[in-house]
């Protein structure tokens, strides 16, 4: 009888034991839906080349060079410039008629010289068109301790993730929506708050991540696991008119089998009558909103299908949480 009573004590603090480790595995976030700002710094990009007016005529100084439009520039006599007012800065401080730039190509670096000359306003040019921001809208995601993950989706250019030297995250204002049609994708029109919410730190295949540094009081759901997802009903966070997060009605329609990182994981379609009334369906900026399903966090909103603006996918919340905490 006393091995009886023992076992079942010791059977009672394995399944006590087992549900504990269980919920220490939980993971609760903070499910996002608002309308974001984002503001990045890409690095000095060569966009242009032009010929510079000067006292004496027209002269091309990157004529001997040879850098090339989609070049970054890093540094000019090894001194580190990361934006257009370095690189001015660093020009007007130079004593001599020709700098040595350091180029960055396809990942690969090399250094070329380039002539300085003055403009008829007496101020020195390289000649050159360049790029060194970018700015856009798009949807928060989901918080976990005081890191952000937005956007479902990279940031690419010419094929490549954007470079990323600084970045800022802000609130968004949407001010009107043009709406989505057969093959024209629709978009969010929004303004840029000025104060900024969070700092970008890194931008992935699945999307863009943070530090984020402002309070959100709202409830935490639980995130969930890609095998909890389900082919089912559940609700799309999102704004659609100024900064009013509102919750739509949207059908999980296809689930796709994945065991690492990837995107495109959920198949969903928008089923509000709203919603598509508003916007057609799923339209730029629209871009990071979450998907809540039985209450956890199961999916965020990453790509639209043109031929059809009420279908889209989402990457799976896991995969955003495992990009942001590594």
């Amino acid at each position: 009888m006393k091995k009886i009573i023992f076992f079942i004590i010791f059977l009672i603090f394995c399944l006590t034991l087992t549900f504990n480790v269980q919920a220490n595995n939980d993971i609760y976030v903070i499910p996002g839906g608002e309308s974001i700002g984002l503001k990045i710094e890409t690095g000095i990009e060569v966009v242009g080349k032009y010929s510079v007016q000067t006292s004496n005529g027209k002269k091309n100084p990157w004529s001997n060079s040879k850098i090339d439009v989609g070049d970054y520039i890093i540094k000019i006599n090894d001194i580190k410039v990361s934006n257009n007012e370095m690189l001015i800065k660093t020009l007007k401080e130079l004593k001599t008629s020709t700098c040595t730039l350091q180029i960055k190509r396809d990942n690969k670096y090399f250094d070329t010289t380039i002539d300085v000359v003055k403009t008829i306003t007496n101020e020195p040019s390289i000649g050159l068109y360049i790029k060194d921001k970018m700015l856009g809208i798009g949807t928060l995601s989901f918080i976990y301790n005081n890191k952000f993950a937005s956007l479902g989706h990279g940031i690419y250019e010419n094929n490549e993730l954007i470079n990323l030297y600084n970045g800022e995250l802000t609130y968004s204002n949407v001010l009107s929506i043009q709406k989505a049609t057969l093959n024209k994708a629709g978009e969010k029109r929004a303004t840029l708050n000025s104060d900024p919410i969070g700092s970008i730190n890194k931008i992935k295949d699945t999307g863009v991540y943070g530090t984020f540094n402002k309070t959100i009081t709202k409830d935490k759901v639980k995130l969930a696991n890609i095998d909890e997802v389900k082919c089912d009903e559940a609700e799309l966070y999102t704004v659609i008119n100024g900064n009013n997060v509102e919750k739509f009605t949207v059908e999980i329609i296809e689930t796709k089998t994945q065991s690492s990182i990837q995107s495109k994981g959920i198949k969903v379609k928008v089923t509000d009558s709203i919603l598509i009334n508003k916007t057609g369906g799923i339209v730029q900026g629209m871009s990071g909103s979450p998907i809540i399903q039985n209450g956890k966090l199961v999916g965020i909103i990453s790509h639209v299908t043109l031929d059809n603006p009420t279908i889209g996918y989402a990457v799976y919340a896991k995969w955003m949480y495992d990009e942001l905490v590594v």
